[in-house]
């Protein structure tokens, strides 16, 4: 969020089909503002940000998806706005987000084979990869179908592993964006449940 470290999740709750939305400061690792009561409980996406508000974005059909209206909150408490202001373009703290490479594709042979070197797992469906500040982070998947495990590693740019970590299980298919950097702060979503953040250093 331009000024501020902090970044807005949109959370989504399945089983009860609710949206929530919150800010939380990645320095102090705490949650500035949440709001789960809104208008509209599940057919709501977070749209944009600016250095004023979060733009929400309402389905009032759920059979035609172009049926939209706009709803914004508070850049700084999270508070509905009287009037949301729509404007192009993102503003973000430099989001950077990996590239993604499905199977079949040459550069997913690239990095399968890589994973497969040193982690002595399969990767199967598809990764995503991004270099950052002298390290490789890549998101793959293994196992079997309707079944498969998501896991995030973290390589030296000579191909060391220094760390992995199991983010999802029992999954039917792969994501997009299971990972981000945002100020040399590495972000991802564990069990659909836990946002983890790591400083890269």
């Amino acid at each position: 969020m331009p000024g501020r470290p902090w970044v807005v999740v949109e959370e989504r709750d399945e089983s009860n089909r609710k949206v929530s939305f919150s800010a939380i400061d990645y320095l102090k690792k705490e949650t500035v503002w949440r709001n789960d009561s809104l208008p509209e409980l599940w057919w709501i996406n977070l749209v944009r940000l600016t250095p004023e508000q979060v733009l929400l974005k309402i389905f009032e059909n759920t059979s035609n998806p172009d049926v939209t209206h706009w709803l914004a909150l508070s850049v700084v408490d999270g508070k509905p706005l009287d009037q949301a202001i729509e404007t192009e373009g993102e503003h973000t703290n430099d989001l950077i987000q990996p590239f993604q490479y499905l199977a079949g594709e040459h550069d997913f042979e690239t990095v399968k084979q890589f994973v497969e070197g040193r982690t002595h797992k399969l990767p199967l469906l598809g990764a995503e990869y991004l270099e950052h500040a002298g390290f490789i982070f890549i998101s793959f998947y293994f196992g079997n179908p309707g079944t498969f495990s998501n896991e995030v590693a973290c390589f030296t740019k000579t191909g060391n592993l220094l760390w992995q970590e199991e983010i999802g299980t029992n999954l039917k298919g792969i994501g997009v964006n299971t990972f981000f950097v945002v100020s040399d702060y590495l972000f991802f979503v564990k069990n659909k449940s836990e946002l983890v953040t790591f400083r890269i250093v």
